[in-house]
């Protein structure tokens, strides 16, 4: 598997031959210069609807894998949507099971994205032969050491690091060893006024995984 970051959130997989964009975001993201033109996705895969999570996915001619209600927003808008809820597992190319998370999921009612968004979650993305898990926007919970890390057994795992919002500054490296995968990458930190929190701390604590803070664009392969 191949793994790409495009700041924040955002993530690209090369898996099994099937391109997967987790949580695209173009419009605001300060660490990307990428176009929905430039990038060419076969599924995108969205954890919660925050729009800067949930708010470009329609600029691509992709499916979208999400929550239900997200998948009901996205279909208004003419674009294909599978929704499924956490726990499920749906296979478009590549397999997704979707995971608990904590946090919100909604948006004004004046904004591009004008709903609740349903559940926040992550993604459990297996290829057949690495399982990526991308945690979304959530605090530390202890499902990542029991079902998270002994059900789904992630190779690699993004863990949000940005504080106020999502865990930090401690938790997240709790968070990489409960895992027990062997591979770990940051995610969002340094986009967004608020969460300026660095890696540093981050990749100083993790005991148990390989960290990854590759620079926005740069490629990883597991």
């Amino acid at each position: 598997m191949r793994v790409t970051w495009h700041g924040h959130s955002f993530f690209e997989l090369e898996a099994d031959g099937t391109t997967v964009l987790i949580d695209p975001f173009l419009d605001g993201n300060p660490a990307t210069d990428a176009e929905p033109g430039g990038l060419d996705a076969d599924v995108i895969a969205v954890t919660h609807g925050h729009h800067d999570h949930a708010g470009d996915a329609d600029r691509f001619d992709a499916p979208v894998v999400c929550q239900p209600e997200l998948a009901g927003y996205y279909g208004e808008k003419g674009v294909e949507a599978t929704g499924m809820n956490v726990g499920g597992t749906y296979e478009d190319g590549v397999e997704f099971t979707m995971t608990k998370a904590f946090h919100s999921s909604g948006a004004p009612e004046d904004g591009d994205f004008d709903r609740y968004g349903g559940t926040p979650a992550g993604f459990v993305v297996d290829d057949g032969e690495t399982r990526f898990y991308h945690a979304g926007d959530t605090s530390l919970f202890g499902d990542m050491k029991t079902v998270v890390r002994d059900v789904y057994a992630p190779d690699a795992a993004a863990v949000p690091i940005g504080d106020r919002f999502t865990m930090g500054p401690h938790h997240p490296a709790t968070a990489g060893d409960w895992l027990g995968g062997e591979e770990a990458f940051p995610m969002p930190f340094e986009t967004l006024p608020p969460i300026e929190q660095g890696p540093r701390e981050f990749a100083d604590t993790v005991d148990g995984a390989r960290v990854h803070v590759p620079e926005p664009g740069e490629t990883v392969v597991l």
